[in-house]
């Protein structure tokens, strides 16, 4: 087992939530800009977007740490290291508070759109026990003329992490279609919604390329931990391929596809070639602070066309 450090806590209950959580920033900003019928930015999603993000990541990551910290019994005579978990739970507090705050100024759709695309990444380590939805079942079949003396079988428990490939599939539709319906919800319900994107962007790019992006991303990550995850037995894509070659193959044609696709869009091919680079570049022996580089693979170009944007307009 790792020696839990204060620098270890810093960089797993504070820089990584904040660092993964700018690409939402960059994200949602650009959508909330293209998609606005002023052409101006609207707080309120970008605020939704981050503080979720901080929220799921941070959440997760704080639960591990706690029960790191709780198994040795040397820790719980560091007032140091316990400090930090109040900073953490404060930090959270507060994402929760700005995520309140921006929340009660959107309609109730953008409350229910948030909550389904928040809700799983909240549950993925947790057990989801079926045992509930059995006694209910049984209960109805008894009233109803079933027999109520069936033997009770254990019901099955579901940990969302545990389905092959979901990693990869969660974190492309939360931060890739979440993130769009989240703006949409928005900007629709202040009557800000734009019907024609501005030049080269479109609906479809904007869903296709951050989702196909987060996805990649995710699956890059596991490629870090390919060795740790075949020996638990963690169903991660290059675990289902079985080689990291292959892993690195498959995400490669994912971003050239993409950046054929939507070729017209300067922005998105440079966004491609760039992650598809860090494909090849990255690898299991690679830092993990590199691997928090490359989920900007999308922020740098984004930057790119605001700043580009802002100097047409001086």
């Amino acid at each position: 087992m790792s020696i839990l450090t204060i620098p270890k806590l810093a960089d797993e209950l504070f820089l990584r939530p904040i660092v993964i959580s700018m690409n939402s920033f960059a994200l949602s900003t650009l959508m909330s800009y293209v998609m606005s019928a002023n052409g101006c930015i609207d707080w309120r999603p970008i605020t939704i977007c981050v503080t979720s993000d901080i929220l799921a990541m941070g959440a997760d990551h704080l639960k591990d740490k706690e029960e790191e910290f709780s198994s040795d019994c040397n820790n719980t005579n560091n007032p140091r290291l316990a400090s930090w978990f109040i900073y953490a739970r404060t930090f959270l507090a507060t994402s929760a508070a700005l995520l309140a705050l921006a929340l009660s100024q959107c309609p109730i759709s953008t409350l229910l759109t948030t909550a389904a695309f928040v809700a799983p990444a909240l549950l993925w380590t947790t057990p989801i026990s079926f045992t509930k939805f059995a006694l209910i079942s049984r209960c109805l079949l008894g009233m109803f003329g079933g027999d109520k003396h069936q033997p009770s079988t254990s019901a099955p428990v579901l940990v969302i992490k545990r389905i092959p490939g979901m990693k990869a599939i969660f974190n492309g539709i939360i931060r890739g279609c979440g993130i769009y319906a989240v703006v949409l919800s928005v900007l629709s319900g202040s009557g800000n919604l734009t019907n024609t994107l501005p030049s080269p962007w479109s609906v479809v790019q904007l869903i296709v390329w951050s989702t196909v992006n987060r996805s990649c991303h995710a699956i890059m990550t596991d490629i870090r931990d390919f060795e740790d995850d075949m020996k638990a037995g963690v169903p991660t894509i290059p675990v289902l391929l079985g080689s990291i070659l292959k892993t690195k193959v498959v995400l490669t044609t994912c971003h050239m596809l993409v950046m054929l696709a939507f070729v017209e869009n300067p922005y998105i091919m440079g966004s491609c070639i760039f992650a598809a680079v860090l494909v090849w570049i990255l690898g299991k022996n690679s830092p993990k602070k590199a691997f928090l580089f490359s989920s900007h693979s999308q922020s740098l170009f984004i930057i790119w066309y605001l700043l580009t944007r802002q100097y047409l307009q001086l």
